[in-house]
């Protein structure tokens, strides 16, 4: 994260954001101890691989960066443009499953401001649901 230190991201994640130390090391695979030892400002380039470490910061940074300076329809926008692009998935699929109109969606993909709350929110869900099953 060019500009933000990787351990002050990581003491806002867990002090500001209220992110346990815990999860991150489910998250990542990562000891909990490895992490906070790394928020403290230790070492910690013995107990973990380039690649962890990479992995680490990037993630902290999107959480800490990414997430905030994200609007919630350019996050759902860009979830259902990824199920199309990375997976496949069909709009057609997609607006089944979510009860909604091939066109709503493919107008939402352009202009986010273009569905209601109510199809806002059913889209949300269903491609939410949608990536967490496909990540799996």
């Amino acid at each position: 994260m060019i500009g933000h230190e990787p351990k002050e991201l990581l003491r806002t994640l867990l002090n500001d954001y209220k992110m346990p130390a815990t999860s991150l090391s489910k998250i990542t695979g990562i000891s909990e101890q490895v992490i906070l030892d790394f928020a403290n400002g230790e070492n910690i380039q013995p107990a973990i691989t380039q690649t962890e470490m990479i992995n680490l910061i990037d993630l902290v940074g999107l959480l800490v960066i990414g997430v905030p300076s994200t609007d919630a329809n350019e996050r759902v926008s860009a979830i259902t443009q990824a199920l199309t692009d990375e997976f496949g998935i069909p709009v057609e699929t997609i607006s089944l499953f979510s009860n909604l109109e091939c066109e709503d969606i493919e107008e939402f993909m352009k202009e986010n401001s273009s569905l209601s709350i109510e199809k806002r929110y059913s889209l949300a869900v269903t491609v939410l649901f949608l990536h967490y099953i496909f990540k799996r």
